[in-house]
């Protein structure tokens, strides 16, 4: 009788979620990236290898762990979210930025109100799907940023800042998907889950 009893609390107990790592980005046209990869290339000159040489270019919009048994549903409140209250709009880059906090030289889109709005709508999406760990922190981040290169320590930051600081980049792009990624834990990299037309 115990033996029956244990067997079955073994099928009806609850299996515990396993999150992974999600991203939703904006990802700039061909020729944007293939400009963002020169700098990539040449910032490589420089430093040699370094975090985010190899990363494919974009604008993190948010990052969060979520349960991907219920990517479903996380994809359809995200596409609810923003169904007829985002439209495609052109983004602008305008030379080279510095975090120097956390080693990052990048190029800086703009407008900023329009990554605010896109914020602002997935937000609430990403607040209340139960797909979504609130158990760990969802980052919205405000200082959109196409990434040259990140993490770096602060002579490497330096070093490269002072290459990039006066040089001058002018282009733009439509932004007209937002893309959901997840982390593939088998080799750490991010492959697309969603896209969202705009």
């Amino acid at each position: 009788m115990s033996v029956i009893t244990t067997q079955a609390s073994l099928f009806t107990a609850p299996v515990p979620a396993v999150y992974e790592d999600y991203l939703m980005v904006i990802n700039p046209d061909i020729k944007v990236t293939s400009d963002v990869n020169y700098s990539k290339k040449k910032a490589a000159e420089i430093l040699g290898s370094y975090a985010g040489k190899h990363s494919i270019p974009h604008i993190s919009l948010a990052s969060f762990s979520g349960n991907p048994l219920k990517e479903d549903l996380l994809v359809n409140e995200i596409r609810y979210h923003i169904m007829g209250r985002l439209k495609a709009s052109f983004i602008w880059l305008e030379d080279y930025g510095c975090f120097p906090t956390s080693g990052t030289v990048y190029i800086k889109p703009k407008p900023k109100e329009y990554f605010e709005s896109v914020l602002r709508t997935i937000y609430p999406a990403l607040a209340v799907c139960s797909a979504v760990n609130k158990g760990r922190k969802l980052i919205l981040y405000k200082e959109p940023h196409i990434t040259i290169a990140r993490g770096m320590n602060r002579e490497k930051t330096n070093k490269l800042w002072d290459t990039f600081k006066d040089k001058k980049y002018e282009n733009k792009f439509i932004a007209d998907t937002l893309t959901l990624l997840r982390r593939d834990s088998a080799n750490d990299l991010y492959k697309v889950v969603a896209e969202f037309k705009l």
